[in-house]
């Protein structure tokens, strides 16, 4: 947490600056066009211009060209940029997947030159997981398509991040051969972005391997060219590397450049490292002893970090409270450190018991294996032995005794085998019919649990929704004060309507009627009819959108997705208070794409917690193969994508 550095990863081919005159074009054009194709590509156009402004709003743009799904070509370059986003929001996951998504696109289309641009992508993303082996395999693959093809600037690309990869890897010599490999493509085609990326780089390979004064000449440099070009973001790294290297050296400078640090992270909202410029600064002021500044921007970092680097929090917060002799708060904070350090020390060693005890009970379970394996062959021995013993007794006996008492003998051998026959056969049946029972009683209990279940689904999935728009109507009649007396009686009229359905729904719930019968329509237009029922509310606009669907879909299938998209209308009602709700149909390489967007209230997915509705559309989806994407943010509505195999 004290002395950390930043690596910056050439990511994209283009970097996006702050360009107001054509986002004002851009959004001017989109206004006046009514061509769906030319609306995706001006959406995704103003994606790339904010995406280095506001990263929201790029989101909000990337998912409006997204809805179009004409143009395979649109679709590609937009499921790359909502990996970039995702890349640059941290989120590492949807960024993988989204690089993948468009390299199945340009694998269609044998489009090798774009898959190697994606797989810098993707190689950046392996780089932020810590996967440094792998980014190195990839991105060299992806370096020799470029030499091949005489393109120096994508192979220069490459070599950047494979730098930073051996960087991580401890191994700067490498790293710093990568990095000015690069560095002399960028400065001989003057591409003042990419020197940007790579001069902070090489500052901070030169600071790990021990040249200090390289490493403040590069990032010198560095913040030359960003002051030239006004980006803040470059900025914002080298001056977080400037600050680390001063840190111990030079205590007023190192403040500086980590003030700036935080004050260019703010303004561009970027959240990612910020912990590490609050923690320096921290220590600054503790090795001061400005103890209290210290304290507030420990607790700052207090609130981003968990494991060691928490017990490390806890520490110098502890520390802070000594030096202001306010020994019973620094007793506290040593007592979390103690606590959280028990426990992490407790996981690691009950994972190295779980360890030792799964390896001893293999190890007995294989000696027992070999045990009786030896006692079956000795027990198989004996049998034979035996058998061998008794043919010959009785061979002899056959010879010696008379022939009568031979066949008497025979006799009540056969006599004594039959009786111990049928007491087997007896203990087989009386067996026989307690297993019958006890599963027909699991059959009973089973039956039972579905039967609840299905009863329980029935009444969230069906009466749980009509009951939600009867609510719209009764609110409707409430605010009804200024219809005219016509428009009440047809107010009157759907309720009534309305409420017959209902206890008709709950007739055929009680008769256990087929519940595919609802879809009998078709899904699409099966939706559509419970869209216009909701709109004729006021309260609630559903629009259906059916882009490209043609394919059939099985009723197993289509019931669930019915079930699943009455669900989302239903939270919609419930919990979102949306004025406006867009449904899209779409199908591409046998695959089913809907999504549901609101203009609602929105929430917080990692801080709410899932409620009945939700968890039954997770389990509905995974039933049927599919996948869910919820994206939501609060007080900027949701998007829910469902991705469905045919």
């Amino acid at each position: 947490m004290r002395k950390l550095s930043s690596f910056m990863f050439l990511l994209f081919s283009t970097i996006v600056f702050s360009q107001n005159t054509m986002v004002d074009s851009l959004t001017l054009v989109l206004r006046n066009t009514k061509d769906s194709t030319e609306i995706a590509q001006i959406n995704l156009q103003l994606a790339k211009q904010y995406e280095r402004i506001n990263i929201s709003r790029s989101k909000g743009y990337s998912l409006k060209s997204l809805q179009f799904k004409s143009n395979d070509s649109i679709v590609a370059e937009t499921y790359n940029q909502l990996g970039r986003i995702s890349f640059f929001e941290a989120k590492l996951d949807s960024a993988n997947y989204y690089f993948n998504k468009t390299k199945q696109y340009f694998n269609t289309s044998n489009n090798q030159r774009r898959i190697a641009e994606v797989n810098i992508s993707i190689g950046a993303v392996q780089l932020k997981q810590a996967d440094y082996n792998k980014t190195i395999k990839t991105l060299t693959q992806s370096a020799t398509y470029f030499e091949e093809n005489k393109d120096k600037l994508n192979a220069a690309k490459c070599y950047n991040n494979i730098a930073s990869a051996f960087a991580e890897l401890s191994n700067y010599s490498k790293a710093i051969e990568y990095s000015k490999k690069a560095l002399v493509v960028f400065n001989d085609q003057n591409h003042i972005q990419y020197q940007l990326i790579t001069l902070p780089n090489l500052a901070m390979q030169h600071f790990k391997n021990g040249d200090t004064l390289s490493a403040i000449d590069y990032n010198l440099k560095a913040e030359k060219l960003g002051l030239l070009t006004d980006n803040r973001y470059s900025l914002s790294i080298v001056y977080n590397n400037l600050g680390s290297i001063y840190l111990d050296k030079n205590s007023k400078k190192a403040k500086e450049y980590l003030e700036k640090t935080l004050k260019l992270k703010r303004e561009l909202n970027l959240k990612n490292g910020i912990e590490i410029t609050q923690g320096n600064l921290g220590y600054l002021h503790y090795k001061n002893k400005e103890y209290e500044k210290a304290i507030r921007y420990y607790k700052k970092v207090e609130k981003q970090v968990n494991g060691k680097q928490l017990v490390f929090v806890y520490d110098k917060i502890k520390d802070c409270y000594k030096g202001l002799n306010r020994f019973n708060i620094a007793l506290d904070y040593s007592e979390k450190s103690k606590i959280l350090t028990d426990s992490i020390l407790s996981i690691e060693n009950q994972k190295q018991f779980i360890e030792i005890q799964t390896k001893y009970e293999t190890e007995k379970k294989e000696r027992e294996i070999v045990e009786l394996k030896t006692i079956n062959t000795e027990i198989n021995y004996r049998r034979t032995l035996n058998r061998h013993l008794l043919f010959t007794v009785i061979g002899i006996l056959v010879i010696t005794l008379l022939l009568a008492y031979s066949i008497l003998k025979n006799v009540k051998r056969k006599k004594l085998l039959v009786q111990q026959k049928h007491t087997i056969d007896t203990q087989k049946f009386a067996k026989l019919l307690k297993d019958q029972e006890l599963e027909g009683i699991d059959a009973i209990i089973n039956a039972q649990e579905k039967e609840r279940e299905r009863i329980a689904n029935n009444l969230h999935d069906n009466l749980g929704s009509k009951v939600a728009i009867l609510k719209l109507y009764i609110e409707e009649i409430t605010d009804s004060e200024n219809y005219s007396q016509k428009d009440k009686v047809q107010l009157y009229k759907k309720l009534k309507d309305l409420a017959g359905d209902t206890y008709k729904e709950i007739r055929l719930i009680a008769h256990k009627k087929n519940f595919g019968t609802f879809i009998d329509k078709g899904l699409i237009l099966s939706i559509q009819a419970i869209a216009d029922q909701i709109s004729n509310t006021h309260k609630l606009s559903i629009k259906v959108i059916n882009v490209n669907v043609k394919k059939h879909i099985t009723s197993a299938i289509e019931i669930q997705i019915f079930r699943i998209v009455q669900e989302l209308i239903t939270n919609c009602i419930k919990h979102a208070n949306a004025t406006e709700v867009i449904i899209q149909f779409s199908e591409y390489e046998h695959v089913l794409n809907i999504i549901v967007e609101d203009d609602g209230k929105g929430f917080d997915k990692n801080m709410t917690p899932f409620g009945f509705g939700l968890k039954n559309i997770i389990n509905r989806i995974e039933k049927i193969g599919g996948i869910i994407d919820i994206d939501s943010t609060l007080n900027e509505g949701s998007t829910i994508m469902l991705n469905i195999p045919l």
